[in-house]
């Protein structure tokens, strides 16, 4: 801490180094003393070219940070003489060996060699760093010419030489590029099932659209503990026409080149009929709609209802005035000012995301009466005013969308799989949030309709789409009752599983997949027979041995009668065990039980790897981007998929850089987020119904 106000004039101190100073910073700094040079206090300390005053706790770290960040100039020349009292260090250590006249050279060598060494490894981290900062923040290879970031460098280390950008482009990128994707390759050929996620997205400044592929899957750690692992595969420019065959003929390609082309069950797809029809003609069994796109589809069909629509245009025209009259943004804000509440300014939607136009909504009822107040003053704009019944409206629809934002938060917020969450959240959407109500509006109960509409049909557009989300929830030890499904239904679910978990022993016991035996696998042998079976590969006649010991197989019919009777009492044993909290971790509940489900786990596997909603690579080229998004929109599409490919596959579970469009996955403004510790109450609401909910 500095602090500039000295007790004295700085004329009238002497100032006087560490009496056991070593360090070359002290050049720069003293202690205050008295007549007879004896330092008056030691936790403070001075310097010489501002006569400033710092706190001083026995390092130098203080002293280097102030010069570092006052003067630049004395700091390089400190970092000059370091590299210098270095050198002299590394000669002193060896002069200590004393050797003879005939050994001077190879001396002086060695010296020369160790000081290489240690300037060898500086400049390799640093440009490591350098990798790091383009691949995982999303920086285009030219910020390397940038002069002010070379100057950041020459700050950091003067002695250190950034490389060319043709360095980083042809040969650092791409080596790092190829050292992930082999680790992604690897996490691949472990797999069982997998499920896709494509993305249709469009660059504006670079007028080219693109689809992004990113693969799902569920696997298990060296500890056992289950997690679901998303891996960025490719992305790959689409042209205007025949934009079907073009991503059927990529995502075919990208199958085979990644081996997955046998173990994709799922895919996860947009509103795009062209991804839909790629993922038809793959013959992709299930195709599941982003829940996100869905909400958004049915909020944006209640918005185009006449009533909906001409409210929602005035209030876009409010808003608009506000925004860009300086008198009318004053007048706002003083009449804050009286009325006691909080100044922000009004907030403009975007018409294409639901998420936006609530916050637009929000906004103005919280200051309906200070809008009113301003324009009552105004007699130029009275027209502007909105009647009683369009703030009832307004009101309406903000009650009406907040279960969505909130909803939508939660599913954004999960780290649990999100899959088996549909179904539930559909039911208490379409049950107390979509239920029409005596006393609501007209329009409201139209909006209601349209909604609850879209998202009926299409989550049971399909038999199987229906099949599967039920199926994903009964997996789930928070919702395993299906309380929404009648008792012949629920019946239907356990014989799919019992099904599914049969022909996954079938095609086990035929070797029609490859099967990893460490995978959700408990094991009962000997300490030393598990590091015999590590060391030796064994012979396929003693796998097929071993895996017919895990699962009880035998050959002919009495295998299939073993089979369902085992599975039988699994299933029956996992619906006796107590229902998982909400907010608890249904992997973990998993993972803790392997061991008692040796089977179940496996069609979690397949059921677990497809996504409820999928993600928003056009981030990364957005319209209202930054200067370094700017120069990143003049990317070439092979360097558009080796940037996302990176970004994705590099960051190691690090938060994901902050959104250039202030909006998230589900359209929401970053400054409505909803509070995460209010998901508890959101389950609370919505979930303990107990005649046709969770409990």
């Amino acid at each position: 801490m500095e602090n500039k106000s000295l007790e004295g004039s700085p004329s009238d101190l002497k100032l006087v180094a560490h009496p056991r100073a070593k360090s070359k910073v002290w050049k720069y700094f003293g202690f205050d003393t008295n007549a007879e040079g004896c330092i008056l206090q030691w936790k403070k300390i001075y310097c010489r070219i501002c006569m400033a005053q710092i706190a001083y706790s026995g390092n130098t770290s203080n002293l280097s940070y102030h010069l570092e960040k006052n003067h630049p100039d004395e700091f390089c020349e400190f970092v000059k003489s370091n590299t210098e009292q270095m050198r002299e260090a590394f000669a002193t250590a060896f002069s200590k060996i004393k050797p003879e006249s005939s050994q001077q050279v190879v001396q002086d060598s060695l010296i020369m060699k160790t000081y290489q060494n240690y300037e060898n490894k500086k400049h390799q981290e640093l440009t490591s760093a350098v990798i790091s900062l383009i691949c995982e923040g999303m920086y285009p290879a030219s910020i390397v010419d940038e002069p002010t970031f070379k100057a950041l460098l020459r700050t950091a280390d003067p002695r250190y030489e950034l490389p060319s950008r043709k360095y980083f482009c042809t040969k650092a990128i791409p080596e790092k590029y190829n050292a992930i994707r082999e680790i992604v390759l690897k996490e691949l050929t472990e797999v069982l099932w997998c499920g896709i996620s494509t993305d249709m997205w469009r660059s504006e400044n670079q007028n080219r659209s693109y689809v992004t592929v990113a693969v799902h899957f569920l696997s298990s750690s060296a500890a056992n503990c289950l997690a679901v692992n998303s891996r960025c595969l490719k992305t790959f420019e689409v042209p205007e026409d025949n934009t079907a065959e073009t991503i059927t003929r990529v995502l075919y390609e990208t199958f085979i080149e990644w081996g997955i082309n046998t173990k994709v069950f799922g895919a996860t797809t947009d509103y795009s009929k062209d991804i839909v029809k790629a993922c038809s003609l793959l013959d992709i069994p299930v195709q599941m709609p982003c829940l996100g796109h869905t909400f958004n589809a049915g909020i944006q069909q209640a918005f185009q209802l006449p009533k909906l629509c001409s409210l929602l245009a005035r209030c876009r025209k409010l808003v608009e005035y506000f925004q860009q009259s300086t008198v009318a943004m004053y007048m706002l804000s003083e009449k804050q000012k009286q009325q006691n509440i909080l100044h922000c300014m009004l907030v403009s939607d975007r018409v294409s995301w639901w998420g936006s136009t609530l916050a637009m909504l929000q906004r103005l009822k919280e200051q309906q009466f200070v809008i009113a107040a301003v324009l009552v003053e105004d007699s130029n704009n009275h027209h502007l005013m909105l009647e009683a019944s369009e703030w009832n409206t307004i009101e309406g629809l903000v009650e009406l969308l907040q279960p969505f934002k909130q909803v939508a938060e939660m599913m954004s917020a999960s780290k649990y799989p999100t899959i088996s969450m549909v179904k539930p959240l559909l039911h208490m959407l379409l049950n107390t949030t979509l239920n029409i109500k005596e006393n609501d509006l007209k329009e409201i109960s139209m909006a209601k309709e349209v909604i609850a509409k879209e998202l009926s049909t299409t989550y049971q557009h399909t038999p199987e789409i229906d099949m599967f989300l039920n199926v994903a929830t009964f997996l789930d030890p928070r919702y395993k009752k299906l309380p929404f499904l009648s008792a012949f239904e629920r019946q239907q679910v356990e014989n799919r599983v019992v099904e599914e978990a049969k022909s996954l022993l079938e095609k086990v016991k035929e070797n029609t997949f490859r099967t990893e035996e460490k995978f959700f696998t408990v094991s009962e042998e000997p300490p030393v027979k598990k590091i015999i079976i590590s060391s030796t590969p064994p012979p396929t006649s003693v796998i097929n041995n071993m895996l017919a010991e895990i699962f009880c197989q035998t050959g002919g019919v009495e295998d299939q009668e073993e089979w369902h009777a085992q599975i039988v009492e699994e299933l029956s044993n996992f619906k006796s065990q107590k229902v998982l909290g909400l907010n608890e971790d249904p992997l973990k509940w998993w993972s803790d039980r392997l061991a008692l489900f040796p089977v179940l786990p496996k069609v979690l596997q397949k059921y677990w790897c497809i996504l409820a909603t999928r993600v928003f690579p056009e981030r990364l080229f957005g319209s209202s981007a930054n200067v370094v998004s700017a120069k990143r929109n003049r990317l070439a599409p092979a360097h558009v998929d080796e940037q996302i490919f990176l970004y994705e596959n590099s960051r190691n579970g690090s938060e994901a850089e902050p959104e250039d469009e202030d909006e998230g996955e589900w359209g929401l403004e970053q400054e409505q987020i909803f509070n995460l510790n209010d998901s508890v109450n959101v389950n609370n609401n919505f979930f303990n119904i107990r005649d046709s909910g969770f409990v």
